[in-house]
């Protein structure tokens, strides 16, 4: 009977650390989706300006700019959200068996080599 409710309190935690993960990384993508929204309508000014102006290709290198800068922003930003959610969720997974362990590791690599991909042009 012991061993059962441990196993229960054990899958509550588990599912705690989940959940407290989820929430982050949902906040995190929000924040990060607000603030692409801004530089985006920042950008968008400042080629509406340049065209009214007449001074388009410079405007066009500067606006150029100010995206990589602001990708890179958004990587950094990203790069410490998944500090802090691999962080969290680490004595958890190292509770899993090894095949979930496995299958846990995968996801990470996967998620690490996509974001490499997506900010690779940043760089």
């Amino acid at each position: 009977m012991a061993d059962q409710q441990d196993f229960v309190k054990r899958a509550e935690d588990l599912a705690s650390f989940a959940k407290q993960a989820a929430y982050v990384a949902i906040g995190a993508g929000v924040l990060g989706f607000q603030r692409a929204q801004v530089r985006r309508q920042e950008i968008a000014g400042t080629v509406e300006r340049a065209r009214r102006a007449g001074s388009l290709p410079g405007c066009l290198n500067l606006a150029c700019d100010k995206l990589v800068d602001r990708v890179k922003e958004f990587d950094a930003t990203f790069t410490e959200v998944i500090k802090v959610v691999d962080s969290t969720l680490e004595p958890v997974w190292l509770r899993l068996p090894e095949p979930a362990q496995v299958v846990v590791q995968q996801a990470r690599n996967s998620r690490d080599e996509l974001r490499q991909r997506v900010f690779k042009f940043s760089a």
